[in-house]
């Protein structure tokens, strides 16, 4: 009996949280610290690192500017195992972009690679501008769409 018990025992305690994560939610957050990058396809660009939920690098890049003043772009993350999301994003200032000012980022998900290529969800991602770039937290959830485990 313990022969078969074994490998069941064994096979739910490494497909259980993996099964959950397919096509389910996940609360994320953490830090992100960012800097201009030498060159710019956009109004505003920076590159980050993404620390807690997300082990990240990222690129936003800002195209233009919201009927409400909000700075919108598109951001690309890649996380550490090589899988990327996409993003359309809106920043605003609370003030102007001098360092000391404070933005909120909202990130809405878009897509991505692999576990990601049908990712909803956003994040929330208050910061400040610094001399060298941005720091801040985010917050949010994303959520695995039909096929995450594919």
């Amino acid at each position: 009996m313990t022969r078969f018990l074994a490998p069941l025992i064994a096979a739910l305690a490494f497909a259980g949280p993996a099964a959950a994560a397919s096509g389910g939610c996940q609360d994320v957050s953490g830090t992100f610290v960012a800097s201009s990058p030498p060159t710019c396809a956009g109004i505003f660009c920076t590159v980050g690192q993404l620390s807690g939920g997300f082990d990240a690098v990222y690129s936003f890049v800002g195209y233009a500017f919201a009927p409400d003043g909000g700075l919108l772009g598109h951001s690309t993350i890649t996380l550490s195992n090589g899988a990327v999301i996409t993003s359309n994003d809106e920043s605003v200032l609370f003030g102007p972009p001098f360092p000391g000012t404070q933005f909120v980022t909202t990130v809405n998900f878009s897509g991505g690679t692999r576990e990601f290529a049908h990712a909803t969800g956003g994040l929330v991602a208050p910061g400040t501008i610094t001399t060298t770039g941005t720091v801040g937290t985010y917050s949010g959830t994303y959520c695995l769409g039909i096929g995450a485990n594919r």
